[in-house]
């Protein structure tokens, strides 16, 4: 560890407040915002209102660190507005001597050995008498504000390429738009019905998954391996039942459906690649229950109606859409090998033994 860096906790650091627990009563349609951890993980979750009175200390203010200890451990900074913190969520203000801006940092490092001390088997917490305590290295003043700054580039590069993400896919999503609803005298009209079954998936256990081999697909996509396949001839088109109902997924490989989706059988001359695209462009999700668990209707999905080009103009459609694909999957794997990065650097200058060079503070300045 080197000079001026010093053993501390993460209670040494911040103070962390619990949000308030507010009753359905308090929730309406008006006043501020109350954020749960779904909104703070998710902007677009829709949120309730309240104009309860509360103590100060759970007012969320553009800037604050915010800390869910329960269900899901993350941090975010807040910047959304004001806004009332919800039970379950701690507003973390940094105490004197740290930086404000390294405290998101430590805790986001933090997150996978706090993971390992948390409590509960379905909705895993973390309770302040174990998150208090976690020990941490706590560099001098001035090297936290390099150390932010230097992670905050990174985060730049990353949120620059996110956005090239977004972009791309808005392109792709609107040159398959066209390309499907361009119609022509030679296009069919026709049902899912006349071009497919949705055959059910089969119930298979976590525990009774062997980890190795095949995919196995639920209705929210993979969630684990399984060496013998329910679908042995590849590739499959998975749609989600229950859940993520309408939901449509890809195998390259044969699979394992399990209960909560089905597998596509074709019973038509289509391209299975502009099947799997068709399916996505059709709002499957029309046709889902939306009482209790949703859940897919098939009799209702097998009634929707779409426009089927001949096989050339499929085949066309699959190739142009594959180009903007292959781009997507690139950035994709830039954003992955940007995060690793940036992980593996800050747990490097977290750790006390790297010093970040001169040099790199033009960079930082030129970021």
């Amino acid at each position: 560890m080197r000079d001026g860096w010093v053993q501390t906790t993460l209670d040494g650091i911040a103070d962390y407040i619990n949000g308030y627990p507010f009753k359905p009563a308090d929730l309406g349609e008006v006043g501020l915002p109350v954020i749960r951890i779904k909104q703070l993980l998710d902007p677009n979750e829709p949120v309730d209102r309240t104009e309860t009175d509360t103590p100060d200390r759970c007012l969320l203010r553009d800037g604050d660190i915010v800390f869910s200890w329960s269900g899901t451990l993350a941090v975010r900074i807040w910047n959304r507005g004001p806004a009332k913190l919800n039970q379950h969520l701690f507003r973390v203000v940094e105490k004197k001597g740290v930086y404000k801006g390294i405290i998101p940092l430590i805790l986001d490092h933090a997150i996978e050995e706090l993971e390992e001390k948390s409590h509960g088997t379905t909705m895993k917490h973390i309770t302040k008498q174990t998150l208090l305590p976690h020990k941490i290295l706590l560099p001098p003043l001035p090297e936290q504000q390099r150390i932010v700054d230097l992670i905050s580039s990174v985060d730049s590069y990353i949120e620059a390429l996110q956005q090239q993400l977004e972009r791309a896919k808005r392109s792709r999503n609107a040159v398959l738009h066209e390309l499907l609803t361009a119609g022509g005298d030679d296009w069919e009209e026709s049902s899912l019905g006349q071009l497919l079954t949705l055959e059910y998936g089969k119930p298979l256990t976590d525990e009774n998954r062997d980890g190795k081999g095949f995919p196995v697909f639920a209705s929210a996509g993979v969630v684990g391996l399984h060496s013998e396949p329910l679908v042995s001839k590849s590739p499959v088109i998975v749609v989600g039942r229950k859940g993520t109902a309408g939901s449509v997924y890809w195998s390259e490989t044969p699979c394992f459906v399990i209960d909560t989706a089905y597998f596509v059988k074709q019973i038509s001359d289509i391209d299975s690649r502009f099947l799997y695209l068709l399916l996505n462009f059709i709002d499957l999700k029309s046709v889902t229950a939306q009482t209790g668990v949703p859940g897919l209707n098939r009799e209702r999905a097998y009634s929707l109606r779409c426009n089927v080009p001949p096989k050339s103009k499929q085949l066309e459609i699959v190739n142009l859409i594959s180009l903007f694909d292959g781009d997507i999957a690139q950035t994709v794997r830039v954003i992955d090998e940007a995060k690793q990065l940036r992980s593996g650097l800050l747990s490097d200058l977290l750790s006390g033994d790297h010093e970040i060079p001169a040099s790199y503070d033009k960079v930082i300045g030129a970021a």
